[in-house]
């Protein structure tokens, strides 16, 4: 990941109520050091960007919106190279205080739950970033050579009904 100023890096803890209130807004790179388990998942995180605001939405919610950036260097899993990925997904989290707040929300609402005054705003990214990696990172384009996929051996035929198993039964099924 390349070296950005001070300024430009996302706040680790934030509080959610305060810049609700303020609706304050982030337009800031996230340290690759503040995403472990994302880190985990890739080769190399070469940069995340986060454009999100705090605010209340019409029924006055608490929210966190935005949208998310990311460069990512991935292990195919057919050739087990590098391949990059690049993830762009917007962000839309309700902000609530308990569990109980997170069940009252209706189906489309996914919910940021914050039971203290502070919060750590890369991690709720790392888990929508987490949450767009594919199940199984390979290229598009075909990065095997085709010899690697077939056998030298001769494929065997299908049995035959005379091979089964049960030949034997339907002989004895004629015999009186």
């Amino acid at each position: 990941m390349s070296e950005q100023a001070p300024n430009q890096w996302l706040p680790k803890l934030v509080e959610p109520r305060k810049l609700v209130v303020t609706s304050a807004s982030f337009q800031r790179f996230i340290r690759a050091e503040d995403l472990p388990r994302l880190a985990e998942s890739a080769r190399e995180v070469r940069s995340v960007w986060v454009d999100v605001t705090f605010d209340r939405d019409e029924q006055g919610r608490p929210m966190l919106t935005g949208q998310v950036r990311a460069e990512l260097e991935l292990e195919c899993q057919r050739c087990l190279e590098s391949m990059s990925y690049s993830v762009e997904e917007p962000i839309t989290l309700a902000i609530v205080w308990d569990e109980a707040q997170a069940k009252a929300l209706p189906k489309h609402l996914e919910p940021w739950i914050v039971a203290d005054d502070e919060a750590e705003l890369p991690a709720i990214i790392e888990e929508e970033l987490i949450l767009h990696l594919p199940v199984v990172a390979r290229h598009e384009q075909d990065c095997l050579d085709s010899a690697y996929l077939s056998s030298d051996e001769q494929e065997e035929d299908a049995p035959t009904a005379a091979d089964s198993p049960f030949s034997v039964l339907s002989k004895l099924k004629g015999k009186p």
